[in-house]
């Protein structure tokens, strides 16, 4: 989402985006410097929604940048909180919302806050076999999307570490890596 322009020129994108075949939003908190829970942001949630969407943000209090990148690019931290993405899921329980990175950071805590909430996914970004046996034992194998954070991450390590958490040829395996985000993206 673009946040330089207004507000209702930036939402007119997001529709003008969906028309022409856009499969879902991502957001950074982080990155683009505005909380899950400002009113634009749950906008653009809700245009998504709506239009029966995902949204993807980022999960996870973390630096991006280098100490004298930091004028250029101000960053809050906090904006990547666990607790804003689960208000965020509260506001919007009937959309599809992913939390990123929720795998390897905050699988029990992320299962914990949204329990009755049918439509929280998390991804397998940066997640080792042992995290990710622990998502699916928390949040359910239906509820793990396969992720890389390329250029990041490694496609190979991401693609291992679901083998040695499930084994190649499982079920499981299969939903990870495709029929969750078939079924997500309606594809």
């Amino acid at each position: 989402m673009d946040f330089s322009r207004p507000a209702e020129d930036a939402l007119d994108k997001l529709r003008s985006d969906i028309r022409k075949g856009a499969k879902g939003l991502k957001l950074h908190p982080v990155i683009q410097n505005r909380r899950l829970l400002d009113p634009l942001v749950m906008e653009a949630v809700e245009v998504f929604g709506k239009a029966g969407l995902p949204v993807i943000s980022h999960v996870g209090k973390s630096n991006y940048y280098l100490h004298e990148q930091e004028a250029r690019y101000p960053i809050s931290i906090e904006f990547g909180a666990l607790e804003d993405f689960v208000e965020l899921a509260r506001t919007f329980p009937e959309y599809d919302l992913v939390a990123a990175h929720c795998c390897r950071n905050y699988p029990s805590q992320l299962a914990e806050m949204t329990k009755g909430l049918d439509h929280v996914y998390a991804d397998t970004t940066f997640a080792g076999a042992e995290q990710i046996r622990e998502t699916i034992n928390t949040l359910g194998e239906d509820k793990l999307l396969f992720g890389t954070d390329y250029p990041f991450s490694d496609m190979h390590y991401a693609s291992l570490q679901i083998e040695l958490a499930l084994g190649k040829e499982s079920d499981a395996a299969r939903k990870i890596f495709r029929d969750n985000a078939v079924r997500l993206l309606r594809l």
